[in-house]
Parts: C-alpha cells; sequence; structure tokens
C-alpha cells in the first residue's frame, strides 16, 4: 500500500468514526430528549389531576360553607321572629292586665292583678330566654359541627394530593 493510500484509508476511518459517534450521540440525545418529553408529560398529568382536585375541593368547601351560612340566617331570622311574637305577647299581657286592673274594685285586688302580672311576665320571659338560648345552642352546633366537618374533609383532600 502506498502511502497516499494509507492515509486516504486513515482519513475514511476516521470519517466513519466520526459519523459512528455523531449517530450515536445523536441517539444519545433522542433518548434524553425523549426522557425529557416523557418527565414532561407525567409532571403536567400530575399538576392537571392536582388542579383539578383543588378545585373539586373548592367547590365542596364553597356549597357546605354557602349551606351552613344558610342554615345561620335561618336560625337568626327564626330568632328575630320569636324576639318579634314574645314581644307581641308580652304587649298583650300589658293591656290585658292594664284592662283587668282598671276593673279592679280595690287595692287589695289590684295588688293582686299586678302581682299575678309580674310572675306571669317573668315566667314567660324566662321561658323565652331559654328557649331562644337552647335555640341558639342548636344552630350554633349544628354550624359548628359543619364547618369542622368540612374542614376536616379539606385538609383530608389536600393531604391527599
Amino acid at each position: 500500500m502506498t502511502k497516499k493510500t494509507e492515509t486516504t484509508a486513515k482519513n475514511e476511518t476516521a470519517k466513519v468514526t466520526e459519523t459512528v459517534a455523531a449517530v450515536e450521540e445523536s441517539k444519545i440525545a433522542d433518548r434524553v430528549a425523549d426522557g425529557a418529553r416523557e418527565f414532561v408529560k407525567r409532571s403536567t398529568a400530575t399538576a392537571k389531576e392536582r388542579a383539578d382536585g383543588a378545585f373539586e375541593t373548592a367547590q365542596k368547601y364553597n356549597s357546605d360553607l354557602e349551606g351552613m351560612l344558610v342554615r345561620a340566617a335561618h336560625g337568626y331570622a327564626n330568632v328575630l321572629g320569636n324576639i318579634a311574637e314574645a314581644t307581641f305577647v308580652n304587649v298583650n299581657r300589658g293591656i290585658n292586665a292594664a284592662e283587668k286592673m282598671a276593673d279592679a274594685k280595690s287595692v287589695s285586688e289590684a295588688m293582686q292583678i299586678q302581682n299575678d302580672y309580674v310572675r306571669e311576665q317573668s315566667t314567660c320571659s324566662m321561658n323565652n330566654s331559654r328557649a331562644a338560648f337552647e335555640y341558639v345552642r342548636n344552630v350554633v352546633t349544628e354550624n359548628g359541627e359543619a364547618l369542622r366537618d368540612t374542614t376536616a374533609k379539606i385538609w383530608k383532600s389536600e393531604k391527599a394530593a
């Protein structure tokens, strides 16, 4: 073999080696790119699942909160209605007592009417206060339990995500 042929063969071998190396690098780069694409796809899928879960949790929480607030507003309206009713009953009781006192024949009869009125008024006011307290306590307890349950659900779902 001549020197020129030998140099050409070496150059050709070097070119083939470079080409093979370039192809191998290209394959490695393609594998890295494929791996990166797969990683991005998995990451975006996970992010979407978590975003969907957070949205569903927020929707459920808002729905539960709305229900709780509706119950609280209903309870407040009932308390106001009961106060108005108690006031009406008290005013009528006072008017009836005044009418009876106007019909009283003696001071002792008037004193007895006054005593009966005060006793009835005190008993009725105490009963109204107890009933209002019980009602408010029940509404607060019910809403407090609903809020606690809703909050527990949210914390549980956030931990799962």
